[in-house]
């Protein structure tokens, strides 16, 4: 039995091998994990849809595939009574566990959890370095709690130099006074360039390290040269003065806001899906070919993410209909999947508005962010901060939020712009009608 690559969600055609998890002549169980695939946006793991032996593998690993590809020749016919190479499918005996999702990623420690003795507990960040060191987990003794392996772990197995404990500290030894002096500089021995990922390599000036691009990463890219190259980017910025929201935000006992923290985002998000229902033009799409705005029906805001594999854009849909409290779940559900890398294809599609938060990272003020078509809007989020602001004659400290909006300027002219910035800002001043 040939096994292709299926469709893994909405729009998505291709994607790269991660890693393989079976090999040639490896006896399997139906449902047990083939191998890792990377889309566009989301790490899908590949459950097998047969029992029986691997009889030929037609992929290998950091290879690109497209659907209907066969990635897997299986031998059915072989008798079940050897236990699996793998162990993950054995557990289905005493607990039934679900088959994956071909459309939701599956994270590396949910794997690790079915295969006791077989995968070292590690961080994906430890497991990402890991694979791209050329390091085998398995082989490393882990120092951290429970045989974890740490950073540390994996950086010592590729340079093969054990690491030696400091001593531990005599408290009890006579004290010597301290001395005060100019600290020295340190030397550049002493703050070692950090090793990028790659395998090494040299140009003619000195040693330099080649790293691939990840599929996620490939695809960013093209979409952001796309954008940059044919759509015609203005970028307007203001400011507004969020004081009352912040005082609402941390006063407020009517929000429900069990699942962690309320911030300001929810709020800015709930301004900004009532804007989009009074401004329909920043909420549709251009088809250039057939000469027609599209205007979408439905407002699902996409929200910008910071993720190990860089950033995603995961969509919450129908944000018009909810309120801050609901968002503000919504929002800490994203932050979480963010967390563990587990986004489905599906989850990141369909998004009619972006919304990026830099200033969640601590950083910019303005900033010039790019369309993500076929969006035709994006805003941007600086980082508030106290300023000298003047109210009714007098200065005063107010807490002020810059923000960005670039816009398609072949369908949409700056008096709209202005128009539509400027409601989002009399919503965050007046934060109540938030509320209503």
């Amino acid at each position: 039995m040939d096994f292709k690559l299926p469709d893994l969600g909405e729009g998505v055609k291709e994607g790269q091998i991660v890693r393989l998890m079976i090999a040639e002549g490896d006896r399997i169980a139906e449902d047990q994990p083939l191998m890792e695939v990377e889309t566009d946006k989301a790490a899908v793991v590949i459950p097998s849809p047969y029992s029986g032996v691997v009889k030929k593998l037609h992929v290998t690993a950091q290879q690109i595939v497209n659907v209907g590809d066969v990635m897997v020749t299986f031998d059915t016919t072989a008798s079940p009574t050897t236990t699996p190479t793998q162990p993950l499918a054995a557990s289905r005996s005493s607990s039934p566990s679900p088959r994956p999702s071909l459309g939701t990623t599956v994270t590396k420690r949910a794997v690790a959890a079915g295969t006791p003795g077989k995968t070292k507990p590690a961080s994906p960040a430890v497991r990402k370095l890991a694979r791209t060191l050329g390091v085998d987990l398995n082989k490393i003794e882990g120092s951290g709690p429970g045989g974890r392996v740490l950073r540390a772990d994996v950086e010592q197995a590729k340079s093969g130099v054990p690491t030696t404990p400091a001593p531990p500290i005599n408290v009890t030894a006579v004290s010597v006074p301290v001395v005060p002096s100019i600290p020295k500089r340190p030397t550049a021995a002493a703050q070692p360039m950090p090793e990028p990922p790659g395998t090494a390599d040299h140009d003619q000036y000195g040693p330099i390290r080649r790293h691939p691009l990840t599929q996620a990463r490939k695809t960013i890219a093209a979409n952001m040269a796309t954008s940059c190259r044919t759509i015609p980017h203005v970028t307007d910025t203001d400011e507004a003065d969020v004081t009352l929201l912040d005082e609402l935000r941390r006063t407020h006992d009517s929000i429900d806001s069990s699942v962690g923290k309320l911030t300001l985002l929810p709020f800015v998000l709930c301004a900004t899906g009532l804007a989009l229902r009074r401004h329909p033009i920043f909420n549709a799409s251009f088809d250039e070919e057939a000469g027609q705005i599209i205007y979408k029906r439905y407002i699902n805001i996409a929200v910008g993410v910071h993720t190990e594999r860089g950033l995603v854009a995961p969509v919450i849909r129908d944000i018009d209909q909810m309120g801050v409290a609901e968002i503000n779940g919504a929002l800490h559900e994203l932050a979480e999947k963010a967390r563990t890398a587990s986004f489905a294809v599906n989850e990141l599609r369909g998004g009619t508005f972006t919304v990026s938060n830099a200033g969640a990272m601590g950083g910019s003020r303005f900033s010039t962010p790019i369309i993500n078509p076929p969006q035709v809007a994006v805003m941007a989020l600086g980082r508030t901060r106290w300023r000298a602001w003047a109210v009714d004659g007098k200065v005063v400290p107010r807490l002020i939020l810059p923000i960005s909006i670039s816009f398609d300027h072949r369908i949409i002219d700056g008096g709209s712009e202005i128009a539509f910035q400027q409601d989002i800002i009399r919503s965050l001043e007046n934060p109540a009608q938030l509320l209503l």
